[in-house]
């Protein structure tokens, strides 16, 4: 079965952080479908009274200036796709013109699109990252981002392999089970299970319970046990750690689950906590060389 993904687009091709993750990270082309998907700016609106026919003509020229370069991007995007192997079959662009905050589109097509994952490069974290400072309602934050979110910010493209964060919450299993179906057919890289255990709290028994249900998820994705691993470091700082293994080990991955066991205080802010627990909103804002893969 296909792996689907929706891809967000810039106007800079020296940006498709996106695009050049995919391309370096996945060796089997043929298994994935992608979307790219560009969200263009709205042309500046013109109250009726200062509407004339020169006024109109500006508009619609500024407007088709704009669609030409948004779909100029799409084609690089997508030529880019087509000389690493990917299958022209299987790519697709899509270009809408958006309100702001554009965030709220890519939300709603993610949403509704059925994708495996929604893929953010640059320009994506950067909106996503206003989005979440922006004043709305903590309900809305709680019913966004049902679809899993890959947060492209900085991506070293010579890394491989997945640190997959496990901490016994639900969430964090989802995300297991996320990265054991995204493997799929993939030979190359290999998981690191990754428990962070509080200075005096829990024990080898706890770890050990952790790692064999994560274990367990995996191999029902099909994927072998030699190809993974487990970690354990104790640390009072959860999120720390977790960005110091994911620089120590190269690892091209961060999973985690987007709330955890419930431990710790976000420091971005109540409309963040909403969304994320506090380990992968720290991930998110942070983390850099590694690809950020959090779930639900």
């Amino acid at each position: 079965m296909d792996k689907h993904f929706l891809v967000t687009i810039g106007d800079d091709p020296d940006v498709f952080y996106g695009v050049g993750f995919m391309k370096h990270f996945f060796d089997v082309k043929e298994l994935i479908r992608v979307t790219l998907f560009h969200i263009a700016p709205q042309p500046p609106a013109v109250w009726p009274e200062e509407l004339s026919y020169e006024t109109k003509t500006e508009l619609e020229d500024r407007a088709g200036q704009i669609e030409d370069k948004g779909r100029a991007a799409l084609a690089a995007a997508r030529n880019s796709l087509l000389r690493q192997g990917f299958s022209p079959r299987k790519i697709e662009e899509k270009f809408i013109f958006g309100s702001f905050p554009r965030s709220g589109h890519l939300i709603m097509e993610g949403e509704y699109g059925d994708y495996d994952a929604v893929v953010l490069g640059q320009r994506g974290f950067a909106g996503l990252s206003a989005f979440l400072g922006r004043g709305v309602g903590v309900d809305i934050m709680r019913g966004a981002f049902d679809f899993p979110l890959w947060v492209c910010r900085l991506p070293d493209y010579a890394r491989s392999g997945v640190l997959a964060c496990v901490d016994g919450s639900n969430a964090a299993l989802r995300a297991v089970d996320h990265v054991g179906a995204m493997l799929a057919g993939e030979t190359r890289h290999v998981v690191t299970l990754l428990h962070v255990a509080r200075p005096g709290k829990g024990g080898p028994d706890d770890s050990r319970e952790v790692f064999a249900r994560a274990r367990k998820v995996l191999a029902a994705r099909g994927l072998p046990d030699e190809r993974v691993g487990t970690r354990e470091v104790v640390a009072e700082n959860v999120a720390q750690a977790v960005l110091a293994e994911a620089e120590a080990g190269r690892f091209a991955v961060v999973a985690a689950g987007r709330t955890g066991d419930g431990r710790g205080r976000a420091p971005f802010g109540s409309l963040s906590r909403a969304f994320f627990g506090s380990v992968s909103d720290v991930l998110f804002h942070q983390l850099a060389g590694s690809v950020l893969w959090v779930c639900r």
